[in-house]
C-alpha cells in the first residue's frame, strides 16, 4: 500500500503507501447466524507479535494474496499503533484465531482514512469472528478519531484484494463501499529492460542522507493532490525510509535540475519475500516528479535507471503499485517499462455518521 509516478505513491501493499503499515485480509468470512465459539476478546500487546506473524502466515498460505510478512514487519507496525485503544486479540481456548489493529494517519488533510487491518486464522473461519471484529475495530477507529481530529470527517477503510470474494462480501454486508481501485504490477529484471535516456537539462544520482529532508518535501510537494496522500511529517517520513530496515539507499536514486531534487525513485526490500518464495524482489514505494516537470520524461528514464541498478545488484523481480484512476498517466510509464498487472486491491471505504 504501500503512491506515485509523477506524483503517484508507487508503494503500499506489504509496504507503506496511502496507509502506511499492513494490509488486512479478513478471510472468506460470509454472513453467518451465529457464533460457534467462544471468544475472548483483549487488547495486543508485543508479547503476541510471534502469535500474530503464525497467524498471518497460515492465513496466506490459503488466501494467496502476495502480502508476505516477518515478525519484525509485525513488530515495526505495533511499535506505530496505540495497542491499548486500537488493536484486538480474539483468542479462542487461548489459541489467537483473529486479531486487528487500526493504523491511524499522521496529518490527515480533509478527511481522515483511518485504516482497519485485520486477519482471521483459516481454522477458525465461518463462524461470525470477521462479522464482529470488523465492526469493533470502526468503533475503536472512530474514538481514536475523535479523540485527535474531532472537527474533521472520518472514513474507516480496508483493503481487499479482489479475489478475496469472502473479504469482499463482508466490508459489502457492513456498509463499506469501494473508493479506488489499486493494481499492482510486476516485472522480471531480465535481458529485454527498456533502456530510457534523461535529457540533459537533469542528472540522475544515488540517493543521499544529506538530501533527506529535501526529499521529504518534494515528495509531499508531488503528491499534495493525489487520491489518499497526506502529507510526510519528518517523523513518519524517517520511520519509513531514513530509520527504516526495508529502505534501501543504494537502489533507490534522484533527478536533479541545477542541483536541486525534482524526482525520485525510493525503493525497500523485503528480505521476508526471497525467504518465502525464493525470489529477490525489489519494492518500489515511491516515484514522483514535482508538477512543473512531467511530461518530459523524467519519471521513465528514473525507473529504467533503477531497474538496470537493482537487476546489477542481484534483484530478480520489481513491484510496486498504482492507482488505476491516477491523473498523472503513471500506469503508462509503468506498462512501458515492462511492468505488468499481478493482482488488484480494492480500497473499501465506511463514512462515519
Amino acid at each position: 500500500m504501500r503512491s506515485p509516478v509523477s506524483s503517484s505513491h508507487a508503494g503500499w501493499r506489504r509496504r507503506p503507501g496511502p496507509g502506511n503499515a499492513l494490509f488486512g485480509c479478513w478471510g472468506h468470512h460470509l454472513p453467518v447466524a451465529s457464533v460457534d465459539v467462544e471468544l475472548v476478546w483483549r487488547a495486543l500487546t508485543t508479547a503476541d507479535i510471534p502469535a500474530v506473524s503464525a497467524l498471518y502466515g497460515a492465513a496466506e498460505s490459503v488466501d494467496d494474496t502476495g502480502e508476505l510478512l516477518s515478525e519484525e514487519d509485525f513488530a515495526e507496525s505495533f511499535a506505530e499503533s496505540d495497542l491499548p485503544g486500537g488493536s484486538l486479540a480474539v483468542l479462542v481456548d487461548d489459541v489467537l484465531a483473529a486479531y486487528g489493529l487500526v493504523a491511524l494517519r499522521d496529518n490527515p488533510v480533509g478527511t481522515h482514512r483511518v485504516r482497519l487491518d485485520g486477519m482471521v486464522h483459516p481454522e477458525f473461519r465461518r463462524n461470525g469472528i470477521g462479522r464482529q471484529l470488523l465492526p469493533r475495530l470502526v468503533t475503536m477507529a472512530r474514538e481514536l478519531h475523535a479523540a485527535r481530529h474531532p472537527a474533521m470527517p472520518m472514513v474507516a477503510t480496508t483493503m481487499v484484494e479482489s479475489r478475496s470474494a469472502g473479504h469482499v462480501a463482508l466490508a459489502e454486508s457492513l456498509g463499506f463501499s469501494a473508493d479506488r481501485h489499486f493494481y499492482e504490477l510486476e516485472v522480471a529484471l531480465g535481458e529485454s529492460l527498456a533502456q530510457v535516456p534523461i535529457s540533459s537539462a537533469y542528472e540522475i544520482v544515488p540517493f543521499s542522507p544529506a538530501r533527506d529532508d529535501e526529499v521529504r518535501q518534494v515528495c509531499n510537494a508531488a503528491f499534495a493532490a493525489h487520491w489518499g496522500s497526506t502529507e510526510r511529517s519528518p517523523e513518519e517520513w524517517a520511520a519509513s525510509f531514513t530509520n527504516s530496515k526495508r529502505f534501501v539507499p543504494e537502489t533507490s536514486f534522484l533527478a536533479l535540475e541545477d542541483g536541486a531534487v525534482i524526482g525520485f525513485v525510493l525503493a525497500r526490500h523485503y528480505p521476508v519475500v526471497e525467504e518465502l518464495t525464493g525470489v529477490r524482489e525489489l519494492w518500489i514505494g515511491d516515484v514522483g516528479t514535482l508538477a512543473e516537470h512531467r511530461g518530459r520524461g523524467v519519471a521513465s528514464a528514473l525507473l529504467s535507471w533503477t531497474l538496470a541498478q537493482a537487476k546489477a545488484q542481484g534483484y530478480d523481480r520489481a513491484g510496486l503499485s498504482v492507482d488505476t484512476a491516477n491523473p498523472t498517466r503513471a500506469l503508462g510509464v509503468y506498462e512501458r517499462a515492462g511492468f505488468e498487472v499481478a493482482r488488484t486491491w480494492i480500497d473499501y471505504g465506511l463514512r462515519s455518521s
